[in-house]
């Protein structure tokens, strides 16, 4: 196994350290985060997701989060284009071996461009395609886990000019509260969402005073707290950026979690290699680890 904590540029953002910091004790259970997957027929992503699947496997994580982007596109592809690469996700992600909870991202939105040529009267149009090929009725949904509390977040919003935004909608909200009206106080929270709640990427490359865009991080998080202030929120899952950084607040771990495709197959994202995160999970904390599982890009696919 290779494991690589690697030190990461200003664009990488920035790692805290003391989240490496963890009790020798043995963790209660392990779980990956494989974000932003975009597979694809072409660069060789195929070969490279099922290497990453193997690597996952061996390290035997309890169960595996994904982070959103699990396809390249559907935002501006073709219904054919669009089934063909959800049945490559689906064929490969049943090598997992163990259970795969999956965030909806942006490039899993179907025909929103309008240079899809996609209707928005089509039946798949938007997120019904996702929800058809992952048998679900709605794109957000919580699990347990060992005394942990899960809740998979859809942060895509759109907007009238059929673009998307970063938002988690008002019905998804009023879903929330009623989804922690029974959860103890005390109970660690875990929330996944693919794009962020929180980065400091906007300030550390543009300055201080840079602003984010609306498709960059999600416009409400301020509603969204409020709902979980009274929560023991320990860690939020967070994708879209590809990059790894770690923003500790009021005991809570924001963790965006580089990308299982780095720069989307061909080679390293300012630096970051290919990887996904693995947690340990402690009684009242957590710990984590960049897992660089060892796909290389072929060369020719640069020079494309």
């Amino acid at each position: 196994m290779k494991l690589r904590l690697k030190p990461l540029s200003i664009f990488l953002a920035v790692i805290l350290l003391g989240c490496q910091s963890e009790s020798k004790s043995k963790p209660l259970f392990q779980f990956a985060f494989l974000t932003d997957i975009h597979v694809q027929p072409e660069r060789d992503a195929v070969e490279g997701f099922r290497k990453a699947i193997d690597h996952t496997n061996r390290l035997k994580p309890e169960f595996v989060i994904t982070g959103g982007d699990l396809i390249m596109d559907a935002l501006s592809q073709s219904k054919g284009r669009s089934d063909s690469l959800y049945q490559i996700y689906a064929e490969l992600s049943q090598g997992f071996d163990m259970p795969v909870y999956n965030t909806m991202g942006n490039h899993e939105v179907f025909g929103l461009y309008k240079d899809s040529g996609i209707a928005p009267d089509h039946p798949e149009y938007g997120k019904q395609m996702y929800l058809n090929h992952m048998g679900m009725e709605q794109p957000y949904y919580s699990f347990d886990h060992k005394g942990w509390h899960f809740v998979i977040l859809d942060a895509i919003g759109f907007t009238e000019d059929r673009r998307y935004i970063g938002e988690i909608d008002s019905i998804q909200l009023e879903w929330l509260r009623e989804d922690l009206k029974t959860l103890d106080k005390e109970t660690p929270l875990v929330l996944s969402t693919h794009i962020p709640l929180v980065s400091v990427v906007p300030q550390l490359v543009g300055g201080g005073q840079a602003n984010a865009g609306a498709g960059y991080l999600v416009t409400n998080t301020d509603e969204l707290m409020k709902i979980v202030k009274p929560y023991n929120l320990k860690l939020v899952l967070q994708g879209h950026l590809h990059h790894v950084e770690d923003v500790y607040f009021n005991a809570t771990h924001f963790v965006t979690g580089g990308a299982v495709c780095a720069r989307w197959w061909l080679g390293p994202q300012e630096g970051m290699e290919e990887g996904f995160m693995m947690f340990e999970v402690f009684p009242d904390s957590i710990s984590w680890s960049y897992i660089d599982y060892g796909w290389e890009v072929i060369q020719e696919q640069i020079d494309v």
